[in-house]
């Protein structure tokens, strides 16, 4: 586990076997939360993909629901949507849950713990990914770095040179850490040849959906059919290709989003109401594309920057946390634990800063 993850589950550990997390949760109880996860994972460490960040451990996972089915309210994205419209007070201590992506692990693993609790789901879907003729880039990156037979590549990129070691698993992993902010600068125009250039590099062939491994598999309609149907679980929008929208120029953002409500209109037969930006940080979406994603239809959108939804959280750009790694994580994240650690200290530093 990385440094930064172990100082985080230490932290979150501390704040849960303190009180402090209970204090919070108290404290903050009018405050709803937004969780992302990805993909679930039976187990963990397979040679066979990098990045298991977005794949956490089903077991990890039906911990995590068995707190939340306990301790908070788990509400839907549609009633967050509906009672910030109406200006409407939801349960304290609500929490929502949704995916990024559209992993055939959401229905494998996810679909069935989510129904034993029943607990609502928002599962944002890169359309193209579920089609099966776009496979997410992100992971033919992963992919070429780990199935190449090359021990070290020299690569330009953005006009900096990257020295990539690839002799063993570890360095595999530290040179996709170092690729992917890279990549994610370039313009969406040239993303799709930089990869194309990088696996030629590597001398490794662009995978197909059977050759891809069992984590990083999409879901089918089928599958997303099934659970839109139940009532349990809302399909959103997550683009048709899963581009950085503010990397790609007007036409291809607005093509973005209406292909990918278009699809889930024609294969499920509503419209969806939700929208997440792929990526989702500051600097990953415009003001244009709050406008384009408004003017599709959808009634919300979804970032990844972290913060906690109170009453005047701007709707096409509601904050979620990351995935949590553990249930401790999970308590102190929707507790508002973090949230209160994070404000005292900027208090602290700045109560110094006059002195």
């Amino acid at each position: 586990m990385p440094p930064v993850f172990q100082s985080r589950a230490v932290k979150a550990a501390a704040l849960v076997g303190s009180g402090f997390s209970s204090f919070t949760r108290t404290r903050r109880a009018a405050e709803a939360t937004i969780l992302t996860f990805h993909g679930l994972c039976e187990d963990a460490g397979s040679p066979d993909i990098l990045d298991w960040t977005l794949h956490l451990p089903v077991e990890v996972f039906r911990s995590v629901c068995a707190m939340l089915a306990s301790d908070y309210r788990v509400v839907s994205l549609a009633d967050l949507i509906a009672a910030q419209n109406n200006q409407l007070s939801l349960p304290d201590n609500s929490v929502v849950i949704t995916f990024d992506d559209g992993y055939e692990s959401n229905f494998k693993l996810a679909y069935p713990i989510l129904r034993r609790f029943n607990l609502p789901a928002t599962i944002f879907v890169a359309t193209g990914f579920l089609d099966g003729v776009d496979m997410l880039w992100f992971q033919r990156v992963d992919l070429a770095l780990g199935r190449t037979r090359k021990e070290t590549l020299e690569w330009k990129i953005n006009g900096r040179k990257l020295r990539l070691y690839l002799g063993t698993r570890e360095q595999r992993q530290q040179s996709l850490m170092q690729l992917m902010p890279e990549l994610k600068e370039l313009p969406d125009a040239d993303l799709l040849d930089e990869v194309d250039r990088l696996e030629r590099a590597l001398e490794v062939h662009p995978p197909t959906l059977v050759d891809l491994p069992a984590p990083m598999r999409p879901m089918s309609w089928d599958m997303a059919r099934e659970m839109a149907d139940s009532g349990l679980i809302e399909i959103g929008g997550h683009t048709h290709t899963h581009p950085i929208l503010s990397r790609c120029d007007s036409m291809t953002m607005r093509a973005e989003i209406s292909t990918c409500r278009n699809r889930i209109l024609a294969e499920l037969g509503d419209l969806p109401a939700s929208f997440a930006y792929p990526n989702g940080g500051e600097g990953d979406y415009t003001r244009e594309t709050m406008l384009l994603v408004r003017e599709a239809g959808f009634k919300c959108a979804c970032s990844t920057i972290n913060g906690r939804v109170g009453t005047e959280a701007p709707m096409f750009q509601l904050p979620r946390y990351g995935s949590p790694e553990s249930v401790w994580e999970a308590e102190a994240t929707v507790s508002g634990a973090f949230e209160t650690l994070k404000e005292w200290r900027r208090s602290c530093l700045k109560a110094m800063s006059l002195i």
